[in-house]
Parts: C-alpha cells; structure tokens; sequence
C-alpha cells in the first residue's frame, strides 16, 4: 500500500466512498504500518532483493541456504524507515554494501535472531543505514618502551619501574580507535610500592600529523597524580569529548619517579569511547 497526496477538500464536493477510502483509510493504514509497526513478517530472498510491505520484516535464505547475500531492497520510497531481523539464528543474511540500493559503509550481516538493522530510504531510492552511538570500553596494555632494562621494563603483569629512577616515560598508544570515535575518559590501573617517594602521572596526548610532527595534550586528559603506596585506579574525564579524526593519532604518556625501595607497575588502561554502531 502506498501513501497518497492527500486532495484538499472543497465546500460542498461530493466525497466518494472511492475517495475517502483512497485519502482517509488508506492512509491511515499506511501510517499505521509504518509508524507503528505490527510484528514482523517473513520475507525470504530472491535473487539478491525483498520487497518490503511494511516498518518490520525477518529476513531468510533462498531455499534456507547457511548464507545469503541481500543486495536491493524494494518496495520503499523516500523518508521511509525499515528495520530488519534475521528469520534465523543458523541462517546468515548479508546486506551488501554498494550492491543494488544498499549503500552501509560496509557490509553488515544478520546472524541471530537478536540482530536488527534499521534503515531509511533517501531521495534516490537508496537505503543508508541509521546510526546510533554506543558508549564502549576498551583495554590498552601494549606499551612502548624508550629503555627497556634501564628505565620502565616489561613484565608479566605490565610495565614495571624499578626503584631510583626520575621522571622516566612509558607510553600506552591506543591503537583501537576508530576515525570518528568519542574519547570520553580513561583509567590507569596498577599498582605503587612505596617506601621512599614514588609518583605516577598520566596525560592523553593527541599526536599531529605535520612537517615535523607535533603533539598537543588533550584538555582534562590527566590523572591526579599518584604519590602513595598501594595500587591504583586512577581516572581522567575530557574537558569535552575529543573526536577522533584523520592525521591524528592518540597516546596515553606516563611518567614515574620512584626513590630507594620503591616500584611501580602498570597493568593497563580502561578507555571509554563513544562509537557511532
């Protein structure tokens, strides 16, 4: 069913029942399956398309294959919104990116029952992908060393700093982000043997890509710095979200000093991110 220009009623004109059902039920209807939608139905691919009839669908493998590829949606027009489902979980449904009308980023597979996919129709007939964010935290412990054996050193449990040294540097890169991703906060998790004077600082550097190169610290990127005995968990809040972008690259630099007696470990960062999914 599709959705009708509604006509402007003029005084005294006759109103058919051809055309209330055509201006008033059947659009009715339209918005109703569209806006708020009934259970899902069953469509099952044909030759790389489905034609919707409707906001909600499961989608299945021609002849239940383990695989199928999903290249076009029909049956859309422009502004219109369909969220998709996998009929199920031991059939895969791959919407393919840039094939027919389907333009995504890249391709996206519905492999369980669970997995939706929500998508709205533009001006050309082609389906884009909506997106929403999701906040997400990652681990970084893949640490750089400038002296190992000398300054900060690896270790079974991270990097470690033993007793005597000033102001030595480690760095934490973190290299999981994503072009367009949200750098909220972090934590540094470790642990401080102190019997002198230890101290542990953190900040979030952003490295520029230039002639040289330069770096910038990131505002509200540094922990409150450490300077006692016994492990640690300590967090940093961005002034504002630093989104991620090309030409840049982020680090996480630490410094430690330690006196006689004392050591200091690092198992790691706790990196909280926002991701557009």
């Amino acid at each position: 069913m599709a959705w009708t220009a509604p006509m402007t009623w003029v005084a005294a004109a006759i109103h058919t029942a051809a055309l209330l059902n055509t201006h008033l039920r059947d659009n009715l209807l339209f918005l109703r399956a569209y806006l708020s939608p009934d259970a899902a139905t069953e469509l099952t691919i044909a030759a790389g398309v489905i034609t919707v009839t409707q906001t909600y669908h499961s989608v299945d493998t021609a002849a239940d294959a383990a695989t199928d590829d999903l290249d076009t949606i029909a049956g859309v027009s422009e502004g219109q919104i369909v969220i998709l489902v996998a009929e199920h979980t031991d059939r895969t449904v791959v919407l393919k990116n840039g094939t027919g009308n389907l333009i995504l980023g890249t391709d996206i597979s519905l492999d369980n029952t669970s997995k939706h996919i929500a998508l709205i129709c533009d001006g050309a007939g082609n389906m884009h992908a909506l997106l929403t964010a999701r906040d997400v935290t990652f681990t970084a412990d893949a640490f750089q060393y400038p002296a190992p054996g000398t300054d900060w050193t690896p270790e079974l449990k991270g990097a470690g700093l033993a007793a005597s040294l000033v102001a030595k540097k480690v760095w934490l890169p973190l290299n999981f982000l994503k072009i367009g991703d949200g750098i909220i906060s972090y934590k540094l998790v470790g642990d401080a043997v102190e019997a002198a004077a230890v101290t542990v600082d953190c900040k979030l550097v952003r490295v520029n890509l230039a002639d040289p190169l330069t770096t910038s610290d990131v505002a509200g990127g540094g922990i409150t710095q450490i300077d006692a005995d016994g492990d640690f968990d300590a967090a940093a809040t961005l002034t504002a979200i630093e989104t991620v972008a090309t030409d840049k690259q982020y680090v996480l630099e630490i410094a430690g000093t330690t006196g006689v007696g004392d050591a200091i470990t690092v198992i790691g960062a706790e990196v909280l991110i926002r991701r557009l999914v």
